[in-house]
């Protein structure tokens, strides 16, 4: 897939995101790496891409976690932390590359709200050498209350122009109104003329049971009744 092919590796390749790109340069460039990152946006318009390509652009071991399925529990940070005490991982030191690691928690506003806030006092850990990146689509409510070492990053789309000068044959004006700005979505209308169209969220009443609101929900995305015989 072209999203996948052509996803940029360094912050040459990546188009728009100029005042997140000087963030996270002053940030990876300034030792001991106070505080954290936090980009935040849409989904689909390339802030884990940004993330990790930051890394990769100023010499760091990038350690990309999914924090909305690992990161559940206070036990969970703490393995994590543990894990970065050292500011070189295990496969750096194997390299002989001498990389300091780079945490990436993505997806960050999906993990459990007690392990943010651990997560808030890895971050304010005085000892702590290894810098901090996350990202979600929104802001949790302990990150909000923790700006002052949560520098919190808003992210928005690649202009539709800066987009179309990389296919100057297509229509990405159209596709970006099509899209919602989604570039991977956008990618994959460019190279397959088609894109997955995200079905409507829409809250089930309130009052149901637990069962009800399961129910109402499978059949709103097509999915079949699992309690059906």
């Amino acid at each position: 897939m072209y999203a996948e092919t052509y996803r940029p590796s360094v912050f040459d390749e990546i188009v728009g995101h100029e005042e997140p790109k000087r963030i996270l340069k002053e940030y990876l460039t300034t030792p001991p790496y106070k505080g954290a990152i936090l980009l935040t946006g849409t989904a689909g318009i390339g802030k884990t891409t940004l993330a990790i390509a930051s890394t990769k652009t100023f010499n760091f071991d990038p350690l990309e976690i999914n924090a909305s399925k690992s990161i559940r529990t206070f036990q969970d940070v703490d393995k994590l932390k543990d894990a970065c005490r050292s500011p070189m991982s295990i496969q750096s030191l194997l390299r002989n590359t001498k990389q300091t690691t780079c945490v990436i928690l993505d997806e960050v506003d999906g993990s459990d709200p007690h392990a943010q806030r651990k997560i808030v006092d890895w971050i304010r850990d005085p000892a702590r050498r290894t810098p901090i990146i996350c990202t979600g689509n929104d802001v949790p409510v302990i990150f909000k209350r923790n700006s002052d070492i949560i520098q919190i990053v808003r992210c928005f789309p690649p202009r539709a122009q800066d987009i179309q000068s990389l296919f100057p044959h297509t229509d990405i004006q159209s596709f970006v109104k099509e899209c919602q700005h989604d570039v991977r979505r956008i990618m994959h209308r460019v190279q397959y003329g088609q894109s997955d169209v995200l079905p409507k969220f829409i809250a089930p009443p309130t009052g149901l049971s637990i069962e009800e609101t399961f129910i109402r929900r499978q059949k709103m995305f097509g999915l079949p009744n699992p309690l059906s015989p």
